[in-house]
C-alpha cells in the first residue's frame, strides 16, 4: 500500500517521494500513473510517501475553454494537422500504459484547479484529487474545468463541498501554487513532471515505470546505508 498524504508528518516515512505537476500536463498525467505503477511492484511501498506540488505550465491561458489540438498548434506555431498528430502520438502512448487520452479534450487556465490541489493536501488527498482531476481532463469530459465538476470529484474524496466553493470564490491557495512554482524552478525544473526522492535526487520530464522502480530501488539503498 503506498501512502499518499499532504506532509510526511502524517505517517513518518521512509522515503518520501515529491512530485509537482500540472493538471493539464500530458506526461505528468502518464508519469504519475507509471510511478504509482513502480511503487505497486515495491515490497516496503508502506514505507513510501508521495507528495504532490504545482507547477502552473502557462499562465497566460485564459479561463474561458478551448480545443487544446487548437492550443497546441498556435502554441507551437505549427499547423493544425501536425498538432492533432502529436496529440495522437500520445494518446497512443498512453494506451500502452492503460490509461485513456482523448485528443480533442478542451484546455483553460489551470490556477483555481491547481489551488483545490492544496485545499486536497490540508485533507490528505492532494495526490488523489489532482490524479482525479486529470483523468476526468483526459478521459474527455468537456466539463472538466466547470467548478461543479470539480466539486463532484473534491466530494468523492471526502473533501466538503462548501470549503472547495470557497476556494473558487476567494484568492485562497494563490500563494501556496506561487512558492510551489519557485520551490520548483529553485530546484532546477525547467518543467513538469518533475520527481524529487528523499529531497536529494531529481528526475525530470517522465520516464519508465522500470526506471522508477530503479531509482527508488537505489535512493532506499542510500538510505539504509546512511541509517547503519
Amino acid at each position: 500500500m503506498i501512502a499518499i498524504a499532504a506532509n510526511s508528518e502524517r505517517r513518518e516515512p521512509k522515503l518520501v517521494i515529491d512530485v509537482w505537476a500540472d493538471v493539464v500536463c500530458p506526461w505528468c498525467y502518464i508519469g504519475e500513473h507509471r510511478l504509482e505503477q513502480a511503487l505497486q511492484q515495491f515490497p516496503h511501498a508502506e514505507r513510501v510517501v508521495l507528495r504532490m506540488h504545482t507547477f502552473m505550465l502557462d499562465p497566460t491561458l485564459p479561463k474561458e475553454t478551448r480545443p487544446t489540438v487548437e492550443y497546441l498548434a498556435e502554441k507551437y506555431n505549427v499547423p493544425v494537422e501536425q498538432a492533432r498528430a502529436m496529440e495522437e502520438q500520445a494518446a497512443r502512448q498512453a494506451a500502452q500504459d492503460g490509461l485513456a487520452y482523448a485528443p480533442d479534450r478542451p484546455v483553460s487556465n489551470t490556477f483555481d484547479m491547481l489551488r483545490l490541489v492544496h485545499l486536497g493536501n490540508e485533507h490528505g488527498v492532494g495526490w488523489r484529487y489532482m490524479r482525479a482531476m486529470q483523468n476526468e481532463l483526459f478521459g474527455g469530459n468537456p466539463d472538466a474545468f466547470e467548478p461543479g465538476t470539480l466539486i463532484r470529484l473534491g466530494e468523492a474524496l471526502g473533501i466538503p463541498a462548501d470549503e472547495i466553493r470557497d476556494v473558487l470564490a476567494t484568492d485562497r491557495f494563490a500563494d501556496a501554487v506561487r512558492e510551489d512554482h519557485d520551490t520548483a524552478i529553485a530546484l532546477g525544473a525547467r518543467g513538469v513532471p518533475f520527481t524529487v526522492l528523499a529531497g536529494r535526487f531529481g528526475i525530470p520530464g517522465a520516464t519508465t515505470t522500470e526506471q522508477f522502480a530503479q531509482v527508488i530501488w537505489h535512493v532506499w539503498e542510500q538510505i539504509d546505508a546512511e541509517s547503519e
